[in-house]
């Protein structure tokens, strides 16, 4: 028997695998018996070296210098910013450096707190629509609404433009699981954007205010404003990957509430397991299912050659899934002693918004705590025909309240 006979005949282009809830099986087999596995290339995407370990996926993301962005972060090779100007998930330091450095002051913790009454406001209304309704579509009512009010509001978005950024963001990256919506479909999503965002860019400039679309309007790099194209390319990859870790956590974290009876009773008799939670959450979701590399030379990772040009893809979700690492990993549990997760990545392309997310992930939870809320799941979820993103196109619930 030859190597590659020996080795597990698992396509990770094959999508039936994770909108049947597959995956994780398959990457169970694959962390035991081929842990960085050549993913043969076939009518559904390129080949690539899939790495599925803990520790391959961290030290791949820290290895920045041998594993570029600069080709795409996406399997197939395309970018949610098109051709222009590259975006910040597609780029290498000292380029990427730069041009986060123009606004990361503004989403880092201490200023996340400045948000607090913008993420508050926005968790209130649709708790407040979703008691009035009773039941609904967890998808539909909150988890997409809840990360676009608030970066709508965090960027400069006026409020009742809201639902825009949610349009926007479904066209430019959820609602294309296949990969197949057309260039033309795209260009002109992109385009609705930057036209959109010019208007506020000009604005800013003139009279700037507290928000992100001043930050990056009158911010620079090399000491010169950043160009149409830059600018166009920052708004578009904070529209298109603004809402998903949030969207997703959301409503994966409710199924997992669902799926392990008990668990959300238990935060509700002890605030001080709200924390612990969200990051089980984070963990057992793993919105961000997968990322791309490509070898800038030749190298070994886990004993396996990697050549120059070959895309190599990191799968946090396997990471997140590695019983080396992780006790029980496919329980959602409280008691995890550390969590040391991967899912807002690692490195120097560590999530940018990963503080607004974990905010507004706890807040939502801890004021359906505080109401004694629970969300009890009344219908087949539908899982997003994506491996990229590991999420739910919809998952209908109904409100109740905890007793006692």
């Amino acid at each position: 028997m030859t190597i590659s006979e020996a080795r597990p005949k698992v396509d990770l282009m094959n999508l039936d695998l994770f909108v049947s809830n597959q995956e994780d099986a398959a990457f169970e087999r694959l962390r035991a018996e081929d842990p960085v596995h050549w993913n043969e290339p076939s009518d559904n995407g390129p080949g690539f070296w899939a790495l599925t370990r803990y520790a391959d996926v961290r030290d791949g993301a820290s290895n920045a210098t041998q594993l570029s962005s600069a080709a795409g972060t996406q399997i197939v090779d395309r970018k949610v910013e098109g051709k222009g100007a590259s975006s910040l998930h597609n780029m290498d330091d000292p380029e990427h450096a730069k041009l986060r450095k123009v606004c990361i002051s503004h989403l880092r913790a201490t200023k996340v707190r400045q948000w607090q009454d913008v993420i508050d406001s926005s968790v209130t209304l649709l708790l407040d629509e979703a008691e009035e309704q009773g039941s609904f579509d967890m998808v539909d009512l909150i988890s997409a609404r809840l990360p676009m009010l608030v970066l709508s509001q965090v960027m400069g978005v006026p409020e009742a433009d809201a639902p825009k950024m949610v349009d926007w963001t479904n066209r430019l990256t959820s609602s294309d699981p296949d990969h197949t919506v057309a260039e033309a479909a795209l260009t002109e999503a992109r385009e609705e954007v930057m036209s959109y965002f010019d208007q506020l860019t000009e604005q800013r400039r003139a009279e700037p205010q507290n928000d992100l679309i001043s930050i990056l309007a009158n911010g620079q790099v090399d000491g010169r404003p950043l160009t149409r194209e830059e600018l166009a390319a920052y708004y578009i990859v904070l529209v298109a990957a603004g809402n998903e870790t949030t969207r997703h956590t959301l409503s994966g974290g409710v199924l997992a509430l669902h799926e392990h009876p008990g668990t959300w009773e238990r935060v509700v008799a002890d605030e001080s397991l709200l924390s612990p939670m969200v990051d089980e959450m984070l963990r057992y979701v793993s919105a961000v299912a997968a990322m791309r590399r490509t070898a800038s030379e030749d190298l070994v990772i886990g004993g396996t050659q990697i050549a120059k040009g070959d895309r190599v893809v990191l799968w946090f979700n396997s990471a997140n899934r590695d019983s080396a690492v992780f006790d029980d990993p496919h329980t959602f549990r409280l008691d995890r002693e550390t969590n040391e997760h991967l899912t807002f990545g690692w490195g120097i392309h560590f999530c940018l918004g990963a503080h607004l997310a974990r905010a507004e992930i706890r807040d939502f939870f801890a004021e359906a705590r505080r109401r004694r809320l629970r969300f009890e799941v009344t219908g087949e979820p539908q899982r997003l025909r994506h491996n990229i993103f590991r999420g739910w196109s919809s998952l209908p619930v109904t409100v109740s309240r905890v007793e006692g």
